[in-house]
């Protein structure tokens, strides 16, 4: 038996699951998680001065919304919790009827008509009270169905401030609202100080009711606003002032 050459097969053998083992990917430690913070960049992949098709196409939503009124609709952050969609599907019949009750209390205002003149007969006047009647009663049902829908607004902005998420007005980015638990520069969270804030964005101006706002660069009408109560910080969002729902 050749005891030599079995040696050296057993260390040719070796040398190699050493270097498999001691490869250099290997040998790398895991790389620390990079910081992530909610600022006027945007959050992950969602970026200010997006298109609601860019944004929709990164991912970091969910694919359907979350409700929607007029030319404003809601979307969940994809891994957030997901919006109920019963009460998605109940928001848009209601939008629908309103919609439905405008036009008819349009159509009844048209109605009314001129009043009747001096010369005029009872039944003329009978005529006109009946379409003056009819055009508040159709005003009123506008009006009912708008409380209805103020508060489901309401309820979608409190999911929104809860939850985080993104608001379109049409095709535009109105508003981006961090998770739970995200920060700003500095590791600004909720429950700062105005001067923690205006330490971390000398550039932060006051925009009035405890509000401060930073400019977002290269984005007119983006601002980074800070909202306090009692001089702590409560919420901090991306927001697009130039962006109004219709």
């Amino acid at each position: 038996m050749n005891i030599l050459g079995g040696f050296k097969a057993l260390f040719v053998v070796g040398t190699a699951l050493a270097a498999v083992s001691c490869s250099p990917g290997q040998e790398e430690q895991p790389a620390a998680p990079q910081e992530k913070h909610f600022d006027v960049t945007g959050w992950g992949k969602l970026k200010p001065g997006m298109s609601k098709q860019d944004a929709l196409a990164t991912g970091d939503l969910a694919a359907t919304g979350a409700g929607k009124t007029g030319n404003c609709e809601d979307y969940r952050y994809e891994d957030g919790p997901a919006a109920d969609p019963k009460q998605v599907a109940e928001d848009d019949a209601l939008e629908q009827k309103i919609a439905e009750a405008q036009k008819a209390a349009d159509a009844a205002k048209a109605a009314i008509g001129p009043e009747p003149g001096p010369n005029a007969g009872a039944a003329d006047y009978a005529a006109s009270a009946e379409r003056l009647a009819a055009s508040a009663e159709a005003s009123n049902k506008v009006v009912q169905l708008t409380v209805e829908s103020t508060k489901r607004i309401a309820d979608r902005a409190e999911a929104r401030e809860a939850h985080g998420g993104v608001l379109f007005a049409g095709d535009k980015i109105r508003m981006i609202l961090p998770p739970p638990g995200a920060t700003a520069a500095k590791d600004l969270g909720k429950g700062a100080t105005v001067e923690q804030v205006k330490a971390a964005y000398p550039n932060a101006t006051s925009a009035g009711d405890g509000m401060f706002d930073v400019p977002v660069p290269g984005q007119k009408g983006f601002v980074l606003s800070f909202h306090f109560a009692e001089g702590k910080l409560t919420a901090f969002m991306l927001f697009n002032t130039e962006a109004a729902c219709a």
